[in-house]
C-alpha cells in the first residue's frame, strides 16, 4: 500500500509542477532523488548488484546509470536529427520545403483534416522506425512547420505529433519479439503476425483516432482561443527564398534513406537513423557547395549543425535524460506493479478481460511513460489473463501492446512527450488533454475489432 501511495504522490507532484510551470528538469531530478532516497531508507537497493558500495551514493550513481543508457540511444538519435534540421534551416531548404508544400495545401481549407493526415503518416513511418522519439523528431522536422503554415494551431499540431507514434506494428519493432519471448511463444513469424493480425486492427484503430481527433481539436481550439499562424503564404514567392527548387527534397532525405534501406525495400541493407542523418548531411553539404560555388563559406557553415546539437541538449536533451531517470524511479518503487497485479487478480468474462487487456496498458503507460519497461511488466500478466479467458494468444497479445502504445500519446512524463513540448513550446498537459478522448476511443476500437475478428 505504501508503494502505491508513494507512486501516486510522485505523479501528483509532477503534474502539479507542470501545471504551475516549474522548471521541469529540476522537478524531475528532485522527485527522482526523493524516490530513490525513500527506497534506500526503506531498505531497498537502488543499484542492486551494481552498487558502488554505499547505499547513499548509489542514489547519485543511478543518475549516471540512467543517463548513460539514454545518451547512448535516444538522445544521440534526436541530436543527430536536430543537427540536420538546423542545417536545413541554415541553407533555407526547410523554407523551400514548407512553402512548396504548404502553398497548395492551404487551398484545401481543411487544416484539421491535414493534421489528422499527419497522424496516419507518422504511424505508417513507425512500421519502419519503431522508435517513438525518432518518429516525433522527424514529424517536427518536416510536417509540423507545414501544419502551422496551413492554419493549424500550435496545440493541434503538437497533439498530432504526439499521436503520430501511437501504433505498435511491423517486423522491425523489437517490443514484439520481447512480448513473444515473455509469453513463451516460439516459432512465430513476426512478418506473418504483422500481415494477418496487426495491419487490420491497427489501421482501423488509427482511422478512428484520426476521425475523433478532428472535432476534438476544433472544440479545444475554440474553447482555448488557440493562436493560429497568420503568415500569408500567398504573398510569399518561392523565388524570394533564393535557393533552387529541388532543395525542398533535402529535408526529406533522412526519411527517404531510412525507408529505402529497410526490410520494406532493400532488405540486404538496413541502416540506423543516426547513420542516415550523417549520410544525408554529407550529401546536402556537397549539393549546397556545388550550388553556391563557395567552398570555404559552405564548409564553415556546417558548424551550425554542432551548435544546434548543443542547443538541443541544453533543452529537450536534458529533459529526456531526467525523464528517463524519473521513469526508473517509479519502476524502482514498484507501485505500478502492485496496481497491475491487483486489477488483474479477479476472474472475468471475455469482454471484461479484453477491455482490461487494452485499457490497463494505456493507463500504466500514461502514468509511467516507459514503454519497453512496461512491456516486461504487462505482457506476463496479460498472457495469463488471455489464457484464463480462453482467447487466441497472438491477436490479444498484440492488443495488450496496442494498449501500451496508445498510452504513449497521453503520457506527460515520457521522453518523447517532453521533447515535443520543448520543441513546440506547448504545455504537454494541453496535448494530453486533447488526445485523451481520441485515445480512449482508439483503445475501445482496437478491443472491439480484435474481439470481432479473432474472439
Amino acid at each position: 500500500m505504501i508503494q502505491i501511495i508513494a507512486t501516486v504522490v510522485l505523479l501528483g507532484l509532477l503534474i502539479f509542477s507542470i501545471v504551475k510551470k516549474y522548471n521541469t528538469t529540476v522537478v524531475l531530478l528532485a522527485l527522482s532523488l526523493i524516490a530513490f532516497a525513500g527506497l534506500t531508507i526503506a531498505g531497498g537497493s537502488v543499484m542492486g548488484e551494481n552498487t558502488c558500495g554505499s547505499a547513499f551514493f548509489d542514489i547519485f550513481e543511478k543518475i549516471e546509470s540512467s543517463a548513460s543508457g539514454t545518451m547512448g540511444g535516444n538522445v544521440l538519435i534526436i541530436m543527430s536529427i536536430y543537427g540536420y534540421i538546423v542545417y536545413m534551416n541554415h541553407i533555407k531548404a526547410s523554407d523551400m520545403f514548407a512553402t512548396m508544400i504548404a502553398s497548395p495545401l492551404k487551398k484545401i481549407k481543411k487544416p484539421y483534416l491535414l493534421a489528422a493526415g499527419m497522424i496516419l503518416v507518422g504511424n505508417l513511418i513507425k512500421i519502419v522506425i519503431p522508435s517513438g522519439i525518432s518518429v516525433a523528431a522527424l514529424m517536427i522536422a518536416t510536417l509540423y512547420p507545414v501544419l502551422l503554415k496551413v492554419g493549424c494551431s500550435k496545440a493541434t499540431s503538437a497533439s498530432a505529433v504526439l499521436l503520430s507514434y501511437m501504433s505498435v506494428w511491423g517486423p522491425s519493432d523489437a517490443s514484439l519479439y520481447t512480448a513473444l519471448s515473455l509469453a513463451g511463444i516460439e516459432d512465430v513469424s513476426v512478418s506473418e503476425w504483422f500481415v494477418q493480425t496487426q495491419i487490420p486492427v491497427m489501421l482501423i484503430t488509427i482511422i478512428v483516432v484520426m476521425l475523433i481527433f478532428i472535432p476534438v481539436s476544433r472544440f479545444f481550439d475554440k474553447r482555448e482561443h488557440a493562436e493560429i499562424s497568420e503568415e500569408d503564404l500567398e504573398s510569399k514567392s518561392i523565388k524570394d527564398i533564393g535557393v533552387p527548387y529541388f532543395y525542398a527534397v533535402l529535408p526529406l532525405l533522412p526519411l527517404i534513406t531510412i525507408l529505402v534501406f529497410s526490410e520494406l525495400i532493400v532488405g540486404t541493407i538496413v541502416i540506423s537513423v543516426v547513420a542516415a542523418c550523417y549520410f544525408c548531411l554529407v550529401v546536402a553539404v556537397i549539393i549546397h557547395t556545388i550550388c553556391q560555388r563557395n567552398f570555404s563559406q559552405c564548409f564553415n557553415g556546417v558548424s551550425v549543425v554542432f551548435n544546434g546539437m548543443g542547443d538541443y541538449f541544453k533543452g529537450p536533451g536534458i529533459l529526456l535524460v531526467f525523464g528517463t531517470l524519473f521513469a526508473s524511479a517509479l519502476n524502482s518503487i514498484g507501485g505500478m506493479k502492485l496496481i497491475v497485479n491487483g486489477l488483474t487478480s479477479f476472474e472475468s468474462g471475455t469482454v471484461i478481460a479484453v477491455i482490461v487487456i487494452t485499457l490497463l496498458g494505456t493507463f500504466v503507460m500514461g502514468v509511467t511513460g516507459v514503454y519497453n519497461g512496461n512491456v516486461s511488466l504487462i505482457v506476463p500478466v496479460m498472457a495469463s489473463v488471455i489464457a484464463s479467458a480462453g482467447l487466441e494468444t497472438l491477436p490479444f497479445l498484440h492488443l495488450a501492446l496496442i494498449g501500451l502504445a496508445l498510452g504513449s500519446s497521453v503520457t506527460p512524463v515520457a521522453g518523447a512527450s517532453l521533447y515535443i513540448a520543448s520543441a513546440t513550446n506547448v504545455n504537454i498537459l494541453t496535448c494530453v488533454k486533447r488526445n485523451l478522448i481520441p485515445i480512449i476511443c482508439g483503445g475501445l476500437t482496437a478491443a472491439v475489432t480484435t474481439l470481432v475478428l479473432f474472439g
